[in-house]
């Protein structure tokens, strides 16, 4: 029997390590556009948002500005095409997680800031879309911002996950590496664990989320412990 109690994951930061992959696509769209380039920790800030507000944030733009959405489409088109397991792999021990919690009979699904296209492509190119031994797909679940009502920190994506997981939010746990992730897992009445191996150090997600985990042993205990599992 599958459980009642999900575990929702952010991308970025939080499963693989694409920072890279993502940086040089900003760069390549902005210098490609007139702009000056960015630094990476200019990139890393931008992470809070939405990539057309990314792009907003990045130019000087204002909120909802037509110019973050034109090149917010500019860089999917290019970075979603660049996903592997080089540019965007698994951080080491997350796979042997992730198939642990599909065997103990945990539903799962990926909710991300970017487009949904990049998380579907970053489940594809690690082979975790799927759970053979199960006969159930790894993730359940796999949205965008541009396939939400309303990003992260708004609740919306997240209880739309749960609701197509048919779990409850309360008995769940969402995983991730910025503000926004716990603000939202908050606002939709998760737990929360964050992860010390992203975009945001300790003393920024401290405030933000239920626990926090250096590494991937210490995300285990937590996340057993948050679960109920023995």
């Amino acid at each position: 029997m599958r459980s009642s109690s999900a575990v929702l994951w952010d991308v970025d930061g939080t499963l693989v390590e694409s920072t890279n992959l993502a940086y040089v696509a900003t760069n390549e769209v902005l210098e490609l556009n007139d702009f000056a380039p960015i630094s990476i920790e200019q990139y890393k800030v931008g992470c809070r948002y939405t990539t057309p507000e990314r792009f907003n944030d990045h130019t000087g733009k204002p909120t909802g500005d037509k110019l973050g959405q034109r090149l917010g489409d500019e860089f999917d088109a290019m970075y979603v095409k660049r996903v592997s397991k080089q540019t965007a792999g698994l951080f080491s021990g997350m796979e042997q997680l992730l198939r642990s919690l599909a065997l103990s009979g945990h539903p799962q699904g990926a909710l991300s800031n970017a487009c949904g296209d990049y998380v579907r492509a970053v489940m594809r190119a690690n082979e975790i879309d799927e759970e053979p031994a199960v006969r159930v797909s790894l993730f359940g679940v796999a949205l965008g911002a541009d396939e939400v009502p309303a990003a992260k920190p708004a609740p919306d994506g997240l209880l739309l996950c749960c609701e197509r997981l048919c779990v409850s939010p309360e008995a769940s746990v969402y995983v991730g590496d910025s503000p926004s992730d716990g603000q939202a897992a908050r606002n939709a009445g998760m737990q929360s664990i964050g992860v010390l191996w992203g975009a945001n150090p300790e003393e920024k997600l401290r405030d933000h989320f239920d626990v926090l985990a250096e590494d991937v042993p210490t995300l285990i205990t937590k996340l057993r412990e948050l679960l109920g599992d023995d």
